[in-house]
């Protein structure tokens, strides 16, 4: 039996037909053959949604309307052996979702009003779902988008889809097959998105899957001006909008993002988990008709800004740097780590990993040079630094002005030009088989100061959460700063101090907290990604909400009186990193 080809959603058209204010669609689960690369290259057979009478689609079909609209929807499962859960079709917002059970090879009519503007999902689980451990479904599920009265601007959706199933090891070399898509397609395969510099470009990006996902715009920030679910959005008022470069994404969580391209080049808006977007993930095969190196796959979408002015500046005489990427081998393993110095040895004070902290100056520019004496090629993103995008990193992609970011072969240097544009903190790391250079140690902090600013140790502390393997399986298999057990801080009462985390490991989130004793301590949030929050959420906290990979934070910090405090970074309270932070009496104040 030929089973009908899977479409590719773009989510530029909308399902059914609008009569007066009621939206009437059909539409069908059935199997389908589904090729997220290209026709010519493999492919798997799933459960998909359709359009009556059209082909089959992943995301499922677009359900866009606005407010004041009723849709009548009739669902029909062609599945011959399998009964349907629909979830999502009803009205929002909404405290539980209303959900539809279809059996095999029947049809089932739904109506309802759509409710307030928003940017939602409606996703569909076919049987009782599977266990995490077998596999996921999750390319049943599209976009419903109401708009208000009159329509919205001009925006793009971007849905992200999972699908995957075990493999059979015994004849092939992966344990699944997976599809990890943005709009039904996988990179180096999504669209290209090609804006001019100074367009406004406002994304409703829907997470329909059931993992987290930190979403990382290279380059530029970008406004999250909303953040929901499929059950509920909550637009933010100008005095709430935060300016970030990643955003971590829950599983089936929404969010709409505005920002403007101000310098030409490729660019890329990434999940920023790992495993996300490696090759590793692609089907068995997949690679066999590629002409060129394929490094990146998956949750991926490529943005090409078309010739044009820029707003970089810089002031003054650029400073040199020159940063090597080393190779120190053991007899069971080898480990990979950046320093300034060319005769650096690690031992059990200077550390593999991570890099030196490059301390930078706003609006200096900087020219780095990038000397590999690894025994394999490398290439290093400046993450979260707005810069020419010839110099951002990602090897034979970021390309302007007739230059491209190379692979830095075995012996060889390139030199990036950094821009400085605004004081925070940030990242340097390999953006070349990302999981294994990144664990195994080809990484860094780099901190940008305002103009007549210096840095001072003593008072500003930077945090650095890693793995040291792809598999961690222990506590002792991930770091932070390089290490497990954390070096004791002594500090005075009444000092400010300035604490900056960063989580750059191939996947997890974190938080961060003060204790005095077992109770919490507070600690200000500041910042996040290098710009400051708005004022309104600039206040103290007794832990941070939770930040993914690619993701930076700030934190203010006074301790009052004397005594022993602990930093506490990790994933759980039993998965943490406890730093003691010994307060001694202030004299100075004291005497006051």
């Amino acid at each position: 039996m030929t089973l009908p080809r899977v479409s590719a959603n773009d989510n530029t058209i909308t399902a059914g037909k609008l009569t007066g204010n009621v939206l009437s669609v059909e539409l069908e689960v059935s199997w389908a053959a589904f090729r997220m690369e290209t026709e010519d290259r493999p492919g798997l057979r799933v459960r998909a949604i359709g359009e009556k009478g059209k082909a089959p689609q992943i995301p499922g079909p677009l359900l866009r309307v606005e407010a004041g609209t009723v849709i009548k929807a009739k669902i029909h499962n062609k599945l011959p052996d399998s009964s349907i859960t629909v979830f999502g079709l009803h009205t929002r917002p909404s405290e539980l979702s209303d959900s539809l059970l279809i059996e095999p090879g029947q049809s089932k009519l739904i109506e309802f009003g759509v409710g307030e503007p928003g940017t939602y999902l409606y996703w569909i689980r076919v049987g009782m779902g599977i266990l995490p451990d077998m596999g996921e479904m999750d390319q049943l599920a599209g976009a419903l988008v109401i708009d208000p009265k009159g329509g919205s601007p001009e925006d793009r959706i971007m849905v992200i889809n999972i699908f995957s199933e075990r493999a059979d090891t015994l004849k092939y070399d992966v344990p699944w097959f997976e599809s990890l898509t943005i709009n039904g397609l996988s990179w180096p395969y999504t669209e290209r998105i090609r804006p001019s510099v100074g367009d406004t470009l406002r994304w409703r990006v829907i997470n329909a899957s059931n993992r987290n996902h930190p979403m990382h715009l290279h380059g530029f920030y970008y406004d999250i001006t909303s953040r929901g679910d499929w059950l509920k959005d909550r637009h933010y008022n100008d005095n709430e909008i935060r300016t970030v470069v990643t955003e971590f994404m829950r599983r089936r969580e929404t969010m709409m993002m505005e920002w403007v391209p101000k310098r030409p080049g490729n660019w890329l808006f990434h999940c920023h988990l790992s495993f996300h977007v490696s090759p590793e993930i692609r089907l068995p095969g997949a690679g066999e008709l590629d002409e060129d190196h394929v490094h990146m796959a998956g949750l991926v979408m490529g943005i090409e800004v078309s010739p044009g002015p820029t707003d970089l500046i810089s002031r003054g005489e650029p400073r040199e740097l020159k940063l090597y990427a080393n190779e120190y081998k053991t007899d069971s393993l080898s480990r990979f780590g950046f320093s300034l110095d060319p005769y650096y040895k690690p031992d059990s004070v200077k550390l593999t990993a991570p890099g030196p902290l490059l301390i930078m100056k706003q609006y200096q520019s900087t020219n780095v040079t990038v000397s590999n004496r690894m025994s394999i090629p490398t290439g290093v993103h400046w993450h979260g630094l707005e810069l020419d995008s010839w110099a951002d990193g990602v090897p034979n992609w970021s390309a302007s002005d007739g230059k491209v970011s190379p692979i830095i072969a075995p012996g060889k240097e390139f030199t990036y030009k950094l821009s400085h544009m605004r004081s925070g903190t940030f990242i340097y790391h390999s953006h070349l088989d990302d999981i294994h250079q990144l664990t195994g140690g080809l990484y860094g902090g780099l901190v940008v100061l305002p103009e007549g600013k210096t840095y001072d140790p003593d008072t500003d502390h930077v945090y650095i959460v890693q793995w040291r393997t792809p598999n961690p399986q222990a506590f002792s298999d991930v770091e932070l700063n390089g290490r497990v057990q954390q070096p004791d801080i002594q500090i005075k009462a009444g000092e400010l101090h300035r604490i900056r985390v960063i989580n750059i490991a191939p996947a997890g989130n974190i938080s961060v907290r003060m204790l005095k004793g077992e109770e919490s301590y507070p600690i200000m949030a500041l910042a996040k990604d290098g710009a400051d929050l708005p004022e309104s959420q600039q206040v103290q906290i007794e832990e941070s909400p939770r930040f993914g990979v690619g993701e930076t934070a700030d934190f203010l910090f006074t301790a009052t009186e004397p005594g022993n405090y602990e930093l506490v970074v990790g994933y759980s309270p039993k998965f943490s990193w406890r730093q003691k932070w010994i307060v001694g009496v202030n004299e100075n104040l004291t005497k006051e």
